[in-house]
């Protein structure tokens, strides 16, 4: 595993590029938790057929989803996604899935920044719980059908923040 502290930083400077509102402490430590848990920072393609990828294991899908549904209907947001990612703005106006598919195994902040995105379209704020954000994790983020659970989340907040 990468060292958390680094990973920390960055997740707070990316968020920081997209704008204060979207880098509070909060939202900081669930980007982070979300890549313990999802890939304990050390798979960038989701083991076994599924299309996940990145730290946040996150499908090319959901990153097309919050382009297409979210970010088309927010240009400026769109260019600080892009600048807080370093990558060119071009391809967040592209919802080609193959493109996203490299982009999120290759891209860190990328990773980042569609992570932040996944939890702010949520109509439901962050919780300031570790109980509270493992429900809100798999609920909102592994969802319904994912093979996480809440326990997951507990225990990966157990062991490697406290």
């Amino acid at each position: 595993m990468i060292s958390l502290k680094q990973m920390s930083s960055l997740i707070e400077r990316t968020l920081q590029d997209m704008g204060s509102r979207y880098a509070s402490d909060d939202a900081v430590e669930m980007v982070l938790v979300t890549g313990i848990v999802e890939s304990r920072y050390k798979y960038i393609t989701q083991l076994g057929s599924g299309p996940a990828k990145g730290f946040f294991q996150l499908e090319p899908l959901s990153a097309i989803d919050n382009l297409q549904h979210y970010l088309s209907h927010r240009p400026s947001l769109l260019k600080k996604c892009a600048n807080a990612s370093l990558v060119d703005v071009k391809h967040w106006q592209s919802y080609d899935e193959s493109l996203w598919s490299n982009i999120l195994e290759s891209s860190i902040r990328a990773g980042i920044v569609h992570c932040r995105l996944k939890y702010w379209r949520i109509p439901k704020r962050l919780p300031n719980t570790t109980e509270g954000k493992a429900k809100y994790w798999k609920k909102y983020y592994n969802t319904e059908g994912g093979k996480g659970n809440p326990k997951k989340w507990i225990e990966a907040t157990q062991k490697w923040l406290d």
